[in-house]
């Protein structure tokens, strides 16, 4: 960092030696435990690049302008650590945590933080105080040095309320990220990855987020006021009635929704039933991908297999319909009624379902599929399903990798053999559910 020079204006990190970081680490250890001769880990403008921290808590240390390149820090707990101006390009930062951590200014170009935790963590741009020859600081003149971002994997991270406002994170991959608003008020996102992401409140106003892919990206209540997104892709996302014509959408790729569907409705459903009935032979399979079908009321809908991928059906009223391997990628299911509902082997990946009720929903798989008896899985990998009610719903066999069931009520339910890995399952009602065979790694249970 400039503001720690040597006499010919050389940057100077401090090597450390294997046995002095082990007293370093044992001290910081009971700094931690609050016990006497504990001593907080004083690491500024050390170099610590390459070594093997995985696991270890270095949470409160004192880690101001280290260098940490290609650091392995998996599962490291730096709780309200101090990175201030650090250097974490490339470093492995899997699952861990940062909560309240100061990063200003800190360079994370590459680095690997997927499934961390950065609640709360401050990653706005620093200012630097310059310093004369003799180390004396320059009061009246300040350097800006931005957060660095770019190239950072943050799939599955969650950056709920961060501070990334004038952050720099070119081709940021935040697939599936939680991004509850988080600041990133002029913050520069070009070409980024947020597919999946959940945006509620995020401050994006006078972003750049040209360019970035947003489909199924969350946006309730996001301020978008003088955000660019010149050619990013927000089919699927979840937008606020008011944001469909905002002028800061209008270079943006975005699917047309198909508000006419309606009237048609009965005639498409009489061709998809030839379809279905024929096995393909006639009629015509219901493609109702990108359509408008908010409060639809219709009670037994038959749509098995149906092409649904974008469909908006928030608050609609299908009890008892069937949609048995329906293709519904990104469809918005927000408040829908779908219980006692015909829903096996359905594709509704990254689908909304928040506060939707399926209860006695039978989610199960299709077995003994074409000649060879193959099994199609129900599919609800990150699917948002905050608030739902799949009470005595049948899911053996689901995928509900990373699905976000906070709230839900799965009292009774049959998750026999189901995947949830990752999921979110904090203050989920679980009483009576099977959960034999099931696999929980990394599911998040509660804080």
């Amino acid at each position: 960092m400039s503001n720690r020079s040597e006499s010919k204006g050389r940057l100077a990190w401090t090597k450390v030696e294997t046995d002095k970081l082990r007293l370093i680490l044992k001290n910081h250890a009971q700094f931690l435990a609050r016990k006497p001769g504990g001593k907080r880990a004083m690491l500024a403008f050390h170099d610590l690049s390459g070594l093997d921290l995985r696991g270890l808590d270095l949470s409160e240390a004192d880690m101001t302008g280290a260098r940490l390149q290609r650091t392995r820090l998996e599962r490291t707990q730096l709780r309200a650590v101090n990175l201030f101006g650090a250097d974490l390009r490339m470093a492995a930062l899997n699952h861990a945590d940062l909560t309240r951590a100061d990063l200003r200014g800190t360079c994370m170009r590459g680095a690997d933080l997927s499934d961390a935790s950065l609640v709360d963590a401050d990653v706005r741009e620093a200012q630097l105080a310059r310093y004369d020859d003799r180390g004396n600081p320059q009061n009246l003149e300040f350097e800006t040095l931005p957060a660095e971002l770019s190239a950072i994997v943050a799939q599955r991270a969650d950056l709920t309320r961060a501070q990334l406002s004038k952050a720099i994170a070119l081709k940021t991959d935040f697939s599936g990220a939680r991004l509850q608003h988080t600041n990133f008020r002029q913050a520069d996102l070009r070409n980024s990855i947020l597919v999946g992401a959940a945006m509620e409140g995020a401050d994006l106003r006078e972003a750049d987020l040209s360019g970035s892919k947003m489909a199924g990206a969350v946006l309730s209540d996001a301020q978008i006021t003088g955000a660019r997104f010149q050619d990013a892709d927000i089919r699927g996302a979840l937008l606020d009635t008011g944001m469909r014509d905002a002028p800061e959408f209008f270079d943006a790729v975005r699917a047309r929704l198909r508000e006419d569907l309606s009237e048609q409705l009965d005639n498409i459903l009489q061709e998809h039933k030839r379809w279905v009935d024929s096995d393909g032979g006639s009629g015509e399979r219901a493609n109702l991908c990108d359509a408008d079908l908010s409060d639809l009321d219709r009670s037994g809908l038959r749509l098995a297999a149906a092409l649904m991928e974008r469909c908006v059906l928030r608050g609609a009223r299908l009890a008892g319909s069937n949609l048995a391997m329906a293709q519904g990628l990104y469809a918005d299911l927000r408040e829908s009624d779908l219980s006692k509902s015909d829903l096996r082997g359905v594709n509704l990946q990254q689908a909304a379902l928040h506060n939707a009720d399926l209860t006695e929903a039978d989610l199960g798989p299709v077995e003994n599929i074409g000649r060879q008896g193959q099994v199609w899985r129900t599919n609800l990998e990150n699917a948002k399903l905050a608030g739902a009610s799949l009470r005595g719903a049948r899911l053996p066999m689901a995928r509900l990798g990373g699905a976000d069931l906070r709230g839900c009520d799965l009292r009774g339910c049959e998750l026999r053999d189901a995947d949830l890995s990752g999921a979110d399952l904090r203050d989920t009602v679980l009483t009576d559910a099977n959960l034999d065979g099931a696999a929980l790694d990394n599911a998040r249970r509660e804080d």
